[in-house]
């Protein structure tokens, strides 16, 4: 048996810089590693080897300094590793270089291939099923764990979800993107000898793929810009009267919210127009979403509004659209194939999928089937003379690049929470849609989080804690007290790492990036890592015992207080109003 992993070198996110005066990205001097779930699943590949005699071999495609990387995986013990490199794959997208990978793989002939989840540089979840899409090859994306029948070629893997967790049964060959949970890689040993000389190079040629970066991308990068931070912090007088004004900027917050839904009147629909098509997976909410902005979109260019998805129709009444087409399957394979067969069949501009596991899956195994350029993770959509510009953070959010795809119809993922959420009175018209051909995977099992944790994306208030929460019997408190509000509750990575949280609570880089009406920080320091996922947060609540710290700087409100202290006067507060 054969297991391929591909790794990529990326930038320390934290270190890059942006010149606004020539709005380029300064990467001269950032220090380069490993895509930090890439090792997990360099680690993952050498365990199988341990466990079950595989062999192993490691790849990645880039610049000469990417042997670096590799070199670590031979020391950290792989057998065998590669270095896909030509000049005329530069500049390519994820659609070309997931091209230039699955030829890569169809060389070597792997039974497992295994990925991190994401690039912390890019995240957008996209080569992993586009790699697989190209080779045919079943799919599961944020593995958590995975045990292989060699004999009789199937795994069983447990995928994480914004929920809980899945477990599925599925046939070999596959390929597989593992989440931040599924291992802790090791450490290269210093006496390990440097095995740089080890590296194969590979070059489209040795491949067999004539391939242009550019000329066969089909997104192309318009402009970046610098996200910068606007809040400048008010503190709070922790006197008596703290917790009233808390709770009137609670109010203030959720009323002033674009989480409030608004009021849609649709357009009149116009028989056999062109039109913009939404889809609707995993939960009601993001199809409100993105309903709700592809309407705004319809009637500035005079589209029709159709929606796609499978969610059950009843859980969608007030969405606004013209017609939403239905496919009965829980299946990634049969529901991608449907949406598909639809592009294909029908005058479709724009598609627009939600940004949460299956969105993803699906719209990347889409973009590969149809060899269609996609933009992952937007916080904003425009049209343009037509073309759909997508906006979209990279390098951990310190950028926004302004995106449009050469290709028809454009694709996008988009972040929830982004837009606001509409209803209209006017009933969509359903249309059952054929599901396609199954993935085959067999669903073993599904495990929810505990009800006490809302989903991050799913309230318009979210309490984080950070290691000021010493104990975790103060976890429960601060629960119940999001229990009052109506919040959510995440953390930064030390916690889920402690287990005092579920990971999908977690908030950061390597976590969520959430847009809540109002985020209150109970003992967080501030480190980029975190702050990265709450830069879309409408309003920022920090409270710390130690008035220098760094998350004040990213606060629109402070307040200086122990967070025991806060957590009882506040339940008090609450209890006596």
């Amino acid at each position: 048996m054969k297991v391929l992993v591909f790794a990529k070198q990326i930038p320390d996110v934290n270190s890059i810089r942006y010149d606004p005066q020539t709005n380029r990205i300064i990467r001269e001097n950032v220090p380069l590693s490993m895509n930090s779930f890439d090792r997990k699943a360099v680690e993952e590949a050498i365990r199988m080897k341990e466990k079950y005699g595989v062999e192993t071999i490691v790849a990645s495609m880039g610049p000469p300094q990417a042997r670096d990387i590799l070199n670590d995986s031979l020391r950290m013990g792989i057998d065998s590793a590669y270095l896909i490199t030509d000049r005329r794959f530069g500049g390519s997208d994820t659609l070309a270089t997931s091209r230039i990978l699955s030829a890569f793989a169809k060389k070597m002939n792997p039974d497992l291939i295994l990925t991190g989840r994401y690039s912390l540089d890019g995240e957008t979840s996209q080569v992993p099923p586009e790699v697989a899409a190209f080779l045919g090859f079943g799919f599961r994306s944020a593995v958590s764990s995975i045990n292989i029948d060699s004999e009789e070629k199937t795994m069983v893997v447990e995928q994480d979800t914004e929920f809980g967790s899945r477990k599925f049964r599925m046939q070999l060959p596959a390929v597989v993107s593992v989440s931040e949970k599924i291992n802790r890689a090791r450490a290269v040993k210093p006496e390990v000898l440097d095995m740089s000389d080890k590296v194969i190079a590979v070059d489209g040629a040795w491949i067999g793929i004539n391939i242009d970066g550019k000329e066969y991308s089909p997104t192309v990068v318009t402009g970046t810009s610098q996200l910068e931070s606007s809040r400048k912090v008010k503190m709070l007088d922790p006197g008596e009267s703290v917790f009233s004004q808390i709770s009137e900027i609670i109010a203030m917050a959720k009323k002033q919210s674009r989480k409030n839904p608004l009021e849609i009147n649709l357009h009149p629909y116009k028989q056999g127009g062109e039109e913009i098509l939404g889809v609707a997976l995993g939960s009601p909410a993001p199809a409100f979403e993105i309903a709700t902005k592809i309407s705004e979109l319809a009637a500035e260019n005079n589209l029709n509004v159709s929606m796609v998805g499978n969610i059950n129709p009843d859980d969608l009444v007030g969405m606004p659209c013209h017609v939403y087409h239905h496919v009965n399957s829980d299946d990634y394979a049969a529901v991608a194939q449907s949406i598909t067969d639809y592009i294909k069949n029908n005058r479709v501009k724009y598609v627009i999928f939600p940004s949460n596991t299956d969105g993803r899956d699906i719209a990347a195994t889409v973009a590969a089937t149809l060899e269609l350029g996609l933009t992952a993770d937007c916080v904003d959509l425009k049209i343009q003379n037509g073309q759909l510009i997508q906006y979209k953070p990279a390098f951990g959010g310190n950028i926004i690049a302004s995106i449009y795809s050469r290709t028809s119809p454009a694709m996008a993922t988009v972040r929830q929470g982004m837009f606001r959420a509409g209803k209209t009175k006017t009933s969509f018209t359903v249309r059952e849609l054929a599901a396609g051909r199954s993935s085959g995977q067999a669903l073993l099992d599904e495990i929810h989080i505990p009800q006490e944790y809302v989903p991050l994306n799913a309230s318009d208030i979210v309490i984080g804690f950070g290691r000021g929460v010493k104990k975790r019997d103060m976890v429960g408190r601060i629960l119940k007290l999001a229990n009052r509000l109506g919040a959510a509750v995440g953390a930064t990575r030390p916690m889920v790492d402690m287990n005092f949280i579920p990971r999908q609570q977690q908030v950061g880089l390597t976590g969520m990036s959430i847009s809540p009406a109002i985020y209150i920080a109970l003992g967080i320091s501030g480190q980029a890592n975190h702050v990265v996922g709450i830069r879309y947060a409408e309003k920022v609540l920090a409270v710390n015992i130690d008035p220098a710290a760094e998350i004040f700087r990213y606060a629109d409100y402070g307040l200086v207080m122990d967070i025991n202290e806060f957590i009882t006067g506040f339940e008090n507060f609450l209890q006596n109003s």
